[in-house]
């Protein structure tokens, strides 16, 4: 893997975030087709450029979404 493919999969998940829902890792890994590793260094790439935020839920499960950054300026 590298970062060229990191950045595929990363917008292959951006994609799928774009619908301003709440996503599992679960869920992200059947609708992606991507692998447990080729998901979680795409979510990472997502999350060092604070594209993405986490939420835990009452079950202590995390869900992905996409952040909403607004400049006003």
């Amino acid at each position: 893997m590298n970062k060229h493919e990191i950045g595929v999969n990363a917008g292959i998940v951006w994609n799928l975030l774009s619908d301003n829902a709440k996503w599992s890792f679960a869920k992200l890994k059947k609708a992606s087709g991507l692998n447990d590793k080729e998901l979680a260094t795409a979510i990472g790439w997502l999350a060092r450029e604070d594209k993405i935020g986490f939420e835990h839920n009452e079950k202590d499960e995390v869900r992905v979404s996409m952040n909403i950054n607004v400049f006003i300026g």
